[in-house]
């Protein structure tokens, strides 16, 4: 123990699991720190377990159990106690860094505060795009508490930074990007069954398919039944995803994919998009997305102004498929040197003071 740092990770399992476990699995196994996790919502025995394999400590809230679960201020409130409970227990850390900041978090991130030498917050997306106003007005002023705080990309970062003036409040602010098991196999993948793409376009029209992945979201399951009565009276070759893809599969998807629509109202920096872009998909999006830094890299994909746009940019597209795919090589290179470790890890080791001082 002695020389090592020791860092707690606060979040909720899954978003540890699919986002922030590949780059702790990197920085435990080149530096030798410490994790423990904080599990902010109630988990099962294989969860914990799964959990315990790659942190020396897991901590979890529980749920409140009996007739006050069935009332929701009720619960929201035993919600918080436990929360609070937990937090009072945990020892003190080098660095505690939570992942996806929930208002409520303003509860017990005081006591938090007095047992972290450094306290740091990464917003996700709709943890700041997806909230009130009420929850807008709670964070600007809990977030006093932190040390730094951290986005996927400078666009998203700067409506943060601006929102809750965190730079008069002299808070640290930096791109955090994650490292995830998809990048590490999606590159191999890409570099050595390129030639699965060399399918004539032109045979893929004549029975263009249409493919819709909608495996989670809010309210999916009633979107996709929306979306299988629209396409069951059209002449679409069409395919509803409602599970996940095993990963070749996916990879497989991605490179097969001539085209990829993503206009979703907000977004900060989708895993999807990145290997889509990799693997050569025309990709269409929407102007009003994040993602000038990508631009900004060279990428090149097509942007809509409003969503009201695409049926006529997309007929645009397959009339000239030839010339966008030509154009979209370019983001291969671009995608998988911004996406290995080399590149990911530098402001990780930065701003976890791992080579000296915190990233202003």
């Amino acid at each position: 123990m002695n020389g090592r740092k020791k860092i707690l990770i606060i979040s909720e399992a899954h978003l540890i699991r699919t986002f922030v476990l590949t780059t702790i699995k990197r920085i435990k196994q080149e530096t030798g720190t410490s994790f423990d996790c904080f599990i902010t919502t109630t988990i099962d025995d294989r969860t914990r377990l799964l959990l315990c394999e790659d942190f020396e400590n897991v901590f979890v809230n529980e749920y409140p159990k009996g007739i006050i679960s069935k009332i929701p201020k009720f619960r929201l409130l035993q919600h918080i106690y436990g929360l609070r409970k937990v937090a009072r227990k945990l020892p003190e850390y080098d660095i505690v860094h939570v992942h996806f900041y929930y208002f409520y978090y303003a509860s017990f991130t005081p006591i938090i505060r007095k047992k972290a030498k450094l306290f740091l917050v990464t917003f996700f997306g709709s943890d700041y795009y997806r909230v009130n106003n009420f929850t807008h007005f709670i964070n600007k002023r809990s977030l006093v508490a932190f040390d730094g705080v951290f986005a996927e990309n400078e666009t998203m970062l700067e409506d943060i930074a601006k929102r809750y003036s965190l730079n008069k409040r002299h808070i640290a602010t930096g791109i955090l990007m994650f490292m995830m098991d998809n990048y590490v196999s999606f590159a191999d993948f890409l570099n050595n069954h390129t030639h699965c793409s060399a399918k004539k376009v032109a045979d893929k029209l004549k029975s263009f398919k249409t493919v819709f992945p909608m495996t989670y979201g809010w309210n999916a399951k009633n979107t996709r039944v929306m979306v299988r009565e629209k396409l069951h009276s059209s002449q679409f070759d069409s395919q509803i995803l409602e599970d996940f893809l095993p990963v070749n599969l996916l990879h497989a998807l991605r490179l097969a994919a001539d085209i990829f629509i993503v206009i979703p109202s907000t977004d900060q920096l989708a895993a999807s998009l990145l290997e889509h872009l990799a693997a050569g998909s025309v990709v269409i999006t929407g102007s009003w997305l994040p993602y000038r830094s990508l631009m900004e890299l060279g990428v090149y994909c097509i942007m809509l102004d409003s969503a009201n746009s695409l049926a006529t940019v997309l007929a645009e597209v397959l009339d000239h498929l030839d010339e966008h795919k030509r154009r979209s090589a370019i983001n291969k290179e671009i995608i998988l040197k911004m996406i290995q470790w080399e590149s990911i890890r530098k402001n990780w080791y930065k701003n976890y003071e791992l080579n000296g001082t915190l990233c202003q």
